[in-house]
């Protein structure tokens, strides 16, 4: 009677196997061109996310966009203590670095805000959203140049 003798199964063990060239062998290589967009690395850092949270206490949200009020409804001092209580807040939400820009005061933002030298700052500090500022422009750029001349007429 002939017995077979079976082979022991292999284990795999730091000293009989390869790692780092199994990995090559099954691993994906993606040689194209990135789309990774890199003006965006600051908002996805840890580190600066969890120095935000540090300083605030709440995860950052997204870009903040400038926010217009009528306050025509204002007729007492409550109602006018209120606004100007909630805009103190949207402030103080923004990150600790844009409010030290400003030495922590709203109205420094405010003339900064107004200021059209500085839109193109306030587009990269996150304080206008750049698509609604493309939409807030986009009308008048739809017009061909015969169009803008005839309305002028």
């Amino acid at each position: 009677m002939k017995v077979n003798k079976m082979k022991p199964p292999f284990l795999r063990t730091p000293y009989n196997y390869d790692t780092d060239a199994a990995s090559n062998e099954s691993g994906l290589r993606c040689e194209d061109a990135s789309l990774t967009q890199q003006h965006q690395k600051d908002q996805a850092d840890i580190n600066f996310i969890i120095e935000q949270f540090n300083v605030t206490g709440i995860l950052p949200t997204g870009p903040v966009s400038p926010s217009y009020g009528d306050f025509s409804g204002v007729h007492d001092y409550h109602s006018a203590l209120n606004a100007v209580i909630a805009l103190q807040d949207d402030f103080d939400g923004l990150p600790a670095k844009i409010r030290a820009k400003f030495d922590n005061d709203p109205e420094n933002l405010i003339n900064f805000l107004n200021n059209e030298e500085n839109r193109q700052e306030a587009i990269e500090l996150g304080l206008i959203d750049p698509i609604l500022q493309a939409e807030i422009a986009a009308p008048n750029e739809d017009k061909t140049p015969l169009q803008g001349a005839a309305e002028a007429a």
